[in-house]
């Protein structure tokens, strides 16, 4: 018996390194909601030491119904499961105008909810802590 594909939990700054097609689970916070395209730009600086800043582009077009209007809301820290894809000839512009600190994302959501009240120091070493031990 088989069932959908586990996601793996990652830090929103290991995407870039996920090959395409890649389902994940992340944690970020919602920096805009672009309507025009039916898109959520998140973010989590982390490590806050990096100069790398990782900007996620995920396509929520298709949970548009579900989604709770807070959680598209400048400043909310969500949770997204989604499936990372290459990017569209839409983003095209967006990669080369893309600065040498900033590397996009493009991310196909199928999952999103609220993190709800978030101790955002004690989670970052929490999944540390998963990551290292291989979990």
């Amino acid at each position: 018996m088989s069932g959908p594909v586990p996601s793996r939990l990652v830090f929103l700054s290991d995407l870039p390194d996920i090959p395409d097609g890649e389902k994940v689970r992340f944690l970020g916070c919602v920096e805009e909601y672009d309507s025009l395209n039916g898109r959520l730009i998140v973010r989590h600086d982390y490590p806050h030491t990096s100069s790398n800043i990782t900007i996620a582009c995920v396509d929520i077009e298709h949970l548009l119904e579900s989604i709770n209007s807070l959680d598209m809301s400048k400043g909310a820290w969500v949770n997204l499961v989604g499936y990372k894809t290459p990017p569209s000839r839409l983003d095209l512009g967006t990669v080369q105008n893309s600065t040498q600190t900033e590397r996009h994302v493009y991310l196909q959501a199928v999952m999103i909810w609220s993190a709800g009240a978030l101790k955002l120091k004690e989670y970052e070493e929490a999944l540390i802590s998963r990551l290292q031990s291989g979990k």
